[in-house]
């Protein structure tokens, strides 16, 4: 059995149990609850954020790029956020990083061979060469949650720079960002940092 014909057979039993636990199940889908976080994550594809938020189907809407990056030319990204904050309201954004994360490890480790990983993780590699004198002593699990967490920083301040954000924080709208680190090994939500509206009053002190 080829892996795709798993897949299709797994996507059969899934929907028969669910059907067998609840006949509305599916009904039910299309009434989409309102939008309350957009969630943005690796495409590692490693944190199963409806089952650790343990959500319904549409409360959380997840945006997954390599290495949880917050860039204003990434249409994709922004066409999320757009979505999550102008039309259904969301009131938080979570950039989410986490141990073992292949984005981090490729900036650690060094991948000359791959351009496009390279060009995309450009803040990462700069934040690494920025903070090699502390990276020099650490071991490389220490290394690795350094980087990630300084990655999280970053890209929430990159968010709050973004003019979709800026807006709905000059109209009134509560709009609450959250960095957050998981913990693979432990199954557990650290965070790491965390912006409102009111922090525009002071003074962010830049990422090293």
């Amino acid at each position: 059995m080829t892996f795709k014909e798993k897949i299709l057979l797994e996507s059969k039993a899934w929907a028969l149990e669910k059907q067998s636990f609840d006949n509305q199940y599916f009904k039910d889908l299309t009434r989409r609850p309102k939008t309350a976080m957009l969630w943005i994550d690796s495409t590692d594809n490693l944190v199963p954020v409806r089952e650790l938020t343990n959500t319904d189907p549409g409360e959380i809407l997840v945006h997954r790029n390599h290495g949880s990056q917050v860039r204003a030319d990434d249409i994709s990204l922004m066409a999320s956020l757009e979505h999550a904050v102008e039309i259904s309201g969301a009131q938080f954004i979570v950039v989410c990083g986490y141990s073992h994360c292949s984005g981090v490890r490729d900036v650690i480790q060094g991948n000359d061979s791959k351009p496009h990983l390279n060009k995309w993780l450009e803040q990462l590699h700069e934040m690494y060469e920025h903070n090699s004198g502390k990276m020099e002593r650490l071991s490389s699990r220490q290394k690795e949650k350094l980087l990630c967490e300084l990655n999280i920083q970053r890209q929430i301040i990159n968010l709050s720079k973004l003019d979709i954000v800026q807006s709905a924080w000059e109209s009134g709208k509560k709009l609450t960002l959250l960095g957050w680190y998981f913990d693979l090994s432990k199954g557990s939500i650290q965070e790491i940092f965390a912006m409102e509206a009111r922090d525009l009053l002071m003074q962010v002190s830049p990422v090293e």
